[in-house]
């Protein structure tokens, strides 16, 4: 009966809920429960399904227009209509003092600003704790809303997620913002100004903050009690710096290309980060004489540490790596790059002030290997003196068969865990140990290589000292 009844998302708490209507049916023990538990069962379900719960007896008529939590979903309505009418129903049964504990709404198609806006300030009003909003397509006439201010200084509000493009944030200088809100993922938003910076410095006991396809003139983000920090596919104003102070930051995560002008501070407890930049401007260029250097001196506190360089342009020590700091704390360092003959001088560079490094992954992101021999010298072959003495693993994933790199290779095993035996005949390997991704067609480069450098002279792999993958 209640599985036709009521179609749930939790099947758990559906299965529990009809257990008791059934001994309701039986012994009308249910009737006798108090509202407030019975709130709490129906705040398991959407509102829809709490609605339809109305049908079941008088004692359940009303209940639905009380329950703590409004939870939307139009997968669940045929009709856009449909889904905007129980919306409406809903606040419109309920008293402005009671307290919303969550609203959530998630759709995707588009819903008019007004409504939307609205419902924002409802949630507001009843002292919402926990809101989700997903509109993930413009509304309104332009397609662009004003986030309302009653929500960002709802003092209530614990869990903020706003998915709708185009909408602003406005948000004034020595305004007080919501002081409970531990965390914040906003999706397409625009800050005016510096507002969302603004906003951002508002949140005292804020520990979890993601920003996605955001646009920004301004961004300063401060905050004292933030953990985890992610900014992804975001735009920038090319000729205004972004500063981010996190004294208290685990785990960063930067997406949005823009390293020039990006300055990381006070990140001493940093553990996790993740950067993926574009092109890098040369010192010297018009992007205000920033140093992409700065992002990588901000991150010098990670033991574990992912970089992703698509630029076109080659990753120089001169210009952008020249004031690279010691990163004492890493163990773990993942690449992945363009790789070329001249992007392994700027490796090289890397691995050199990374003294405690443990794990090395190094990912080629090019699909197509030319087959004309580079003539570019790699003057790094000098930076020897064991600087790779601390590596265990080393991970090389979709190379290919050119010289320089098996050259790379070579390189890896001559500065790292591997010495001379006492007579200097040969090489042996202590504990580290190399995994490849390796396809039919780069077998032979790697065995011409492991021949050339005198670590093996047989032709069988079961031989080299090498782990392939």
């Amino acid at each position: 009966m209640g599985d036709r009844l009521i179609p749930c998302r939790n099947r758990a708490v559906f299965r529990a809920f009809v257990d008791m209507v059934d001994m309701d049916l039986k012994g009308d023990a249910i009737s006798e429960l108090p509202d407030a538990v019975l709130h709490q069962i129906l705040s398991f379900l959407s509102t829809r399904e709490s609605v339809r719960t109305s049908v079941l007896s008088t004692r359940w008529r009303s209940l639905w227009s009380a329950v703590p939590s409004l939870h939307f979903y139009q997968e669940e309505f045929p009709r856009r209509e449909s889904l905007l009418e129980l919306v409406e129903r809903a606040w419109a049964a309920r008293d402005a003092d009671v307290t919303i504990i969550t609203f959530r709404l998630v759709v995707s198609e588009n819903i008019d600003r007004c409504y939307v806006g609205r419902w924002l300030e409802n949630a507001a009003e009843r002292n919402v704790e926990e809101a989700e909003v997903e509109v993930p397509v413009g509304s309104g006439h332009d397609g662009s809303g004003i986030v309302p201010d009653s929500l960002l200084r709802c003092q209530s509000l614990r869990s903020l997620k706003l998915v709708l493009p185009l909408w602003k944030v406005v948000f004034d200088d020595g305004a007080v913002g919501p002081g409970s809100l531990t965390t914040m993922h906003l999706k397409g938003i625009q800050s005016c100004k510096s507002s969302l910076g603004t906003l951002i410095s508002s949140c005292p006991v804020l520990q979890e903050l993601r920003l996605e396809d955001c646009y920004f003139d301004l961004l300063k983000i401060t905050a004292n009690e933030l953990k985890c920090l992610t900014v992804s596919r975001c735009i920038f104003d090319a000729y205004n710096e972004v500063v981010i102070s996190t004294p208290k930051l685990l785990s960063f995560h930067y997406t949005s290309g823009k390293a020039q002008g990006c300055f990381i501070r006070d990140m001493a407890n940093l553990v996790d980060a993740s950067i993926v930049l574009f092109n890098l401007s040369p010192q010297n260029s018009s992007v205000r004489a920033w140093s992409g250097s700065e992002i990588f001196k901000g991150l010098s506190h990670a033991s574990s540490l992912t970089i992703t360089y698509l630029g076109n342009q080659r990753l120089s020590v001169e210009e952008h790596l020249q004031y690279l700091p010691i990163y004492l704390n890493l163990k773990y360092l993942r690449l992945n790059i363009l790789f070329s003959r001249e992007c392994m001088e700027a490796i090289a560079y890397m691995l050199k002030h990374m003294p405690d490094l443990e794990i090395l992954v190094v990912h080629n992101e090019l699909v197509w290997y030319s087959i004309i021999e580079e003539h570019i010298s790699w003057t790094s072959k000098q930076l020897t003196g064991g600087m790779l003495n601390r590596l265990k693993e080393i991970q090389l994933g979709n190379f290919g068969s050119s010289n320089h790199e098996t050259e790379f290779i070579e390189f890896l095993v001559k500065n790292g865990r591997i010495a001379q035996d006492h007579d200097g005949s040969s090489l042996h390997q202590n504990d580290s140990f190399f995994s490849f991704g390796v396809k039919e067609d780069k077998i032979m480069a790697l065995s011409q290589y492991k021949q050339r450098s005198g670590l093996y002279c047989n032709d069988e792999f079961s031989d080299a000292p090498f782990i392939f993958s």
